[in-house]
């Protein structure tokens, strides 16, 4: 009889913890329309579904909205990059956040929609080995957005423009993950260091798949 007590307690806990670690997961959903408050140029090179992440207490944590397609100027921003055919300043899509959210370095960011403009961390000792890849999105106010999606723009200006959205000195920065591999779905994983990560795709022009993973929940250590 006691056997069986210890054993029905050992189920009772299992279930307990199964519930609570499901309970305590991320999840997508789809979002069918497109954002508004974002310039119509933008807008135009965006996916017609998005993406909306979900938190452990069921509300909505962010939105993406990812471009249909991006150009590929076949010339890699750093040798380093880990998405070599993106270029500093590329639009990579759009994020949302329908409450106060923060970035991948803990900084608070306001409810709102912003511009996703990719970027190479800063290779410098204030920067160095803060995050797995070199390879990040700013987050730029999309009322403050107004260039070309294609646009080759400087890291002084898209620090400048982040800086909007962060309200601090430093960018508003969302770290990307290592592009995964063939991805037909949108899905979120967690990986090796507790980040949640939102794994998609895009095409290269000329047609080429772009997987794309975004560190949605998530910051750096230390």
């Amino acid at each position: 009889m006691k056997r069986i007590l210890f054993l029905i307690a050992l189920i009772l806990i299992f279930l307990a913890q199964a519930a609570g670690a499901l309970a305590g997961s991320y999840k997508i959903e789809n979002v069918a329309s497109l954002p508004e408050g974002v310039a119509d140029a933008i807008k135009n090179t965006l996916q017609s579904q998005g993406i909306r992440v979900i938190n452990e207490q069921g509300s909505a944590w962010c939105e993406v909205w990812l471009r249909k397609e991006i150009a590929n100027v076949n010339k890699p921003a750093s040798p380093d990059a880990k998405y070599p055919g993106l270029h500093i300043g590329s639009l990579v899509g759009v994020m949302r956040f329908p409450a106060n959210g923060s970035d991948y370095r803990g900084q608070a960011i306001k409810a709102g929609i912003y511009t996703m403009r990719y970027c190479l961390i800063l290779q410098d000792g204030n920067h160095l080995g803060v995050a797995p890849i070199p390879d990040f999105v700013l987050l730029i106010p999309a009322g403050e957005d107004n260039k070309d999606p294609d646009a080759v723009l400087t890291v002084e200006e898209l620090v400048n423009l982040s800086r909007k959205a962060s309200g601090t000195n430093h960018p508003a920065v969302i770290n990307l993950a290592p592009p995964p591999g063939s991805i037909s779905t949108p899905l979120l994983e967690k990986d090796d260091s507790d980040h949640w990560v939102l794994k998609s795709k895009t095409e290269l022009k000329p047609a080429a798949d772009l997987p794309i993973g975004i560190v949605v929940f998530g910051r750096a250590e230390g």
